[in-house]
């Protein structure tokens, strides 16, 4: 016993209509995908930092203290300027912190 031709018409057009929405989706969660994809390789690209010079290629200790130094106190810029370091230490007057 089968089904009447109206009824297996209607069926095959409701199958047809589901893979056709199916191959739909899929195309596009690919394209979703591969933008995503092309989108990060890109960003990698550009934030990825170049390779260092030779120069600067070889880490030593010394080269490091002298670029992590604190800077002289020779007033180069006028008496108007001086830096923090060079003017002594730093006392704080908080007279509610003594008990």
């Amino acid at each position: 016993m089968g089904l009447p031709p109206d009824l297996a018409q209607l069926g095959d057009d409701l199958v047809a209509a589901a893979r056709r929405t199916t191959r739909i989706r899929q195309a596009e969660r690919r394209r979703f995908v591969a933008v995503a994809a092309l989108t990060g390789a890109l960003a990698f690209a550009a934030l990825t930092p170049a390779a260092l010079d030779p120069a600067r290629s070889k880490f030593t200790i010394v080269a490091a203290a002298e670029r992590l130094a604190p800077p002289p106190c020779d007033h180069t810029r006028g008496a108007r300027y001086a830096l923090a370091a060079c003017e002594g230490p730093m006392v704080l007057h908080r007279p509610y912190a003594i008990n």
